[in-house]
């Protein structure tokens, strides 16, 4: 069985989605020296999207087309590309749903979305209130709908907890002078930074927001979970909280245990193996292979579609908190998040108490 895998792996924001396929590599090595499914080993061929739309377009025609894979394994910022294509050809299609169109297409299939077609949760919000923040300020780039949906979202959820949203900053241009942005921080009497901030806003930004002596209650974010960032920038980011769809690796659960040997065995270069990234390489991997399993003996991708849309119960070995519904989780966000925080050295992520925050879903 050949698939194709889609990765951003060069660009602007490549770096993001260098263990994605080490994660991949890992759960296919684990299956295939296991004899694969239904006596079929599954193997890939892969193609860079260049964080470009047209080139994603270009690159899905040619795994389907020329190396006629089955179906994609896809880590992309820009999957829109050839989300249309895919979709009018019945091409099942598994990854992490970073974009809107992964919620527009029936043949597409994610764990858990970052930005949704569906309403937002409450859960950020009631998590924010939980730590004593009143006042936000959204930090967030308006340059795509996919960024201006997220934003929404992150309204949302803060409002219906009673957070007021008290500043945005547009981080593409006002983050080059983080000293104004602080001091309009101070003035709105901001005790809480959320919205789609980047660890490498954050890192100008928090150490700008001490000098001040701006008290925070609440530094939300929704990336950042990598031991390789604490090695970079960690200090600067101390106090930070990331929520997460998977559960940590802190918890040490028998799923991370299997995956981390699995690492070991099949992608020894990935240095350190717990990423987040590496992670959601392996789920969506998972994803695949359950796929191909609900499919029956002799599978086509329209048995592939209407099996995976038929498992209702799905947690990933245990690598997620809460089982996913795929019948009925298309486009919509999950309403349980595990929360960690960077430490005060920032050398590691603390898993909140408890680690795991529902909330409910809004509208």
């Amino acid at each position: 069985m050949k698939a194709g895998l889609v990765l951003t792996d060069s660009g602007p924001v490549a770096v993001s989605f260098v263990a994605f396929r080490a994660g991949v590599d890992a759960r296919l090595g684990v299956l295939n020296a296991a004899g694969g499914v239904n006596g079929r080993k599954i193997v890939y061929s892969w193609a860079d999207d260049a964080s470009s739309p047209e080139q994603n377009s270009t690159v899905t025609r040619q795994l389907i087309e020329r190396e006629q894979a089955f179906g994609l394994i896809e880590s992309s910022v820009v999957a829109s590309g050839g989300a249309d294509y895919l979709d009018k050809n019945g091409i099942p299609v598994i990854g992490q749903a970073i974009d809107v169109s992964w919620g527009k297409h029936q043949n597409m299939f994610s764990a858990s979305y970052l930005v949704a077609s569906g309403p937002s949760v409450s859960t950020f919000g009631e998590f924010v209130r939980s730590q004593g923040g009143t006042r936000a300020v959204l930090m967030d780039s308006l340059l795509t709908e996919s960024a201006q949906r997220y934003r929404q979202q992150v309204t949302d959820s803060l409002q219906s907890a009673g957070v007021t949203i008290g500043l945005q900053v547009d981080v593409a241009t006002e983050v080059t002078d983080p000293a104004a942005v602080v001091e309009r921080m101070k003035a709105a009497h901001i005790d809480t930074i959320a919205g789609g901030v980047t660890p490498d806003i954050l890192a100008k930004i928090i150490p700008a927001v001490r000098a001040a002596g701006i008290p925070m209650k609440v530094i939300l974010a929704p990336t950042g979970y990598d031991p390789v960032l604490l090695q970079q920038i960690g200090p600067l980011l101390a106090g930070t909280t990331i929520y997460l769809s998977p559960v940590p690796y802190e918890l040490n659960t028998p799923a991370h245990q299997t995956l981390l040997a699995a690492m070991s065995e099949y992608a020894p270069q990935i240095q350190p193996p717990r990423q987040q990234i590496a992670l959601e390489g392996w789920i969506a991997a998972d994803m695949f292979i359950r796929g191909l399993q609900a499919a029956g003996s002799c599978p086509t991708r329209e048995s592939f579609i209407r099996g995976l849309r038929g498992v209702h119960s799905y947690d990933a070995g245990g690598l997620l908190p809460r089982p996913v519904d795929f019948a009925t989780n298309l486009g919509q966000l999950s309403a349980c998040y595990e929360f960690v925080r960077i430490s005060d050295d920032g050398r590691s992520f603390v898993p909140l108490q408890p680690p795991l925050r529902c909330g409910n879903r809004l509208g």
